[in-house]
Parts: C-alpha cells; structure tokens; sequence
C-alpha cells in the first residue's frame, strides 16, 4: 500500500459542529492529518505565529471579534487556505484574497476532496519552485505606506496601474502600493532579472504563476486578468501559443 504524505491541517471555526464535520472529513483523508482546532481568528493567529508545520488552512468566515478575512489580513499565512462558511455572498472577496477553494456549509466529503487536492497541487508547485537556487532568489525593495518592505521578485503575482500608483499583488494575498507608475516598476523588475509579461496596460504578470489562458483573459492562481486587445498579439507570441 502507498503510504501518503501527510499534511498537517489547522481549523478555524467558532461552531463545534462545524469543526467536528471537518475534523472527521481530514480523519478519512489518508493524506490529511489535524494539526490543531482554534475556535476564532485571534487564536489562530496566535498558533500560527508559534507554531511551524501547517499545510492547509480551513477557515470560517463569520466568526466573532474577527472575520476570516481579516485574520488573512492581519496574519498574511503563505499556506493554501480553504474557507468553510454558510454565506454564499462573500465568494468573490475570498477569491481576491487568492484563497485556494470556497466550500459553502454543509459541503460533501467528495467537494471537500476536491478542495484539498487543489491545495495539495498548489503546495506542490511552491515545493518544486523552491528548490533550485533558493538563497539567490533577487530581492527589490518596495515602499509602501510609509515603508520599504523587501520583496522577492519570484513572490509578485502581478502589478496593476492605478494612476500614479502601482499595486503589487503578491503570491500570498499581500499587497503593497507604492507611488512609481507600471512602466517604470516594470523596469526595476526586469532589471532585476524578473520574467513578467504585459497583458495588458493596466496589468503586468509573472509568467511562471499562469495557470490558464483564454481568448481574452489570463488565470493566475485563481485571479482572472484581461488581456488587451493591442498586447494580446505579442503576449501570445511569447508564450507560444498560436491563436
């Protein structure tokens, strides 16, 4: 029998139904195993500000004193999260927080699988990344808000124009905007030895975090991203893709 390697998995949820379902989910997945239960967010973040290890996160949304979303915003975890709540609406801000699925309560065991295997793929890729030339991975340093924050080129998502801003949307949801215009950060960036590619005037994307391409439009993880109409010749040029 093929032994699975097992990923420790942490549960954020205030209701005690909630969290047992999910527990006993993780229990029949020979390739999860229950690190710990918080029962809301201040907690959670406190585990993971001392704690290592966590692969998955399993996070509520509604919880009292702090949201789910919020924790995200406070803690910015590099871990896969999936959010597990009974309200439909906030679908599309989980989204924007580049979390890895949104089960809507009560969710099956074969829509919970499918959920784990999407973060167990996007652990893998960061697995694969990781390895090669790992300390020589160029670092810029971006202000933002008052300070400089170091960035490693390899962890941008992809930058958006916003007039005389630019937001850099990293990898792990955190986002960060300082006053330079795309164009030029564009040349930092390449200076610096990132691969990015215009999709579009607004937008500039890391090739390597590309997951899907249509007609109109580029997946990165989850974020969808228009491509322009006068980039859209060149940008499928250099991917090597003929339209």
């Amino acid at each position: 029998m093929t032994e699975h390697k097992k990923h420790n998995c942490l549960v954020v949820d205030d209701e005690p139904i909630a969290r047992k379902i999910i527990i006993n989910y993780i229990e029949q997945l020979p390739m999860l195993q229950l690190a710990a239960e918080c029962i809301n967010a201040l907690e959670a973040i406190e585990y993971l500000r001392s704690h290592t290890g966590i692969d998955i996160i399993f996070l509520d949304i509604n919880m009292p004193n702090l949201s789910g979303f919020q924790m995200l915003k406070i803690a910015h975890p590099h871990q896969p999260v999936i959010f597990t709540t009974a309200y439909r609406e906030y679908a599309v801000e989980s989204y924007e927080l580049n979390a890895v699925d949104y089960l809507l309560k009560p969710f099956s065991l074969e829509r919970f699988t499918r959920a784990v295997y999407k973060a167990i793929a996007i652990i893998g890729q960061g697995d694969k990344e990781a390895r090669p030339a790992a300390a020589n991975r160029q670092v810029i340093f971006i202000k933002s808000d008052g300070k400089n924050y170091p960035v490693s080129i390899d962890d941008i998502l992809y930058c958006e124009a916003m007039k005389n801003y630019t937001r850099v949307v990293l990898a792990d949801g955190k986002k960060l905007m300082p006053l330079i215009p795309l164009s030029k950060l564009e040349n930092l960036l390449m200076e610096a030895g990132g691969n990015f590619l215009q999709a579009h005037r607004s937008f500039l994307v890391a090739r390597k975090y590309i997951t899907a391409v249509a007609a109109n439009s580029v997946m990165l993880q989850l974020t969808e991203i228009p491509v322009g109409i006068q980039y859209k010749e060149r940008f499928f040029r250099e991917l090597g893709i003929n339209k």
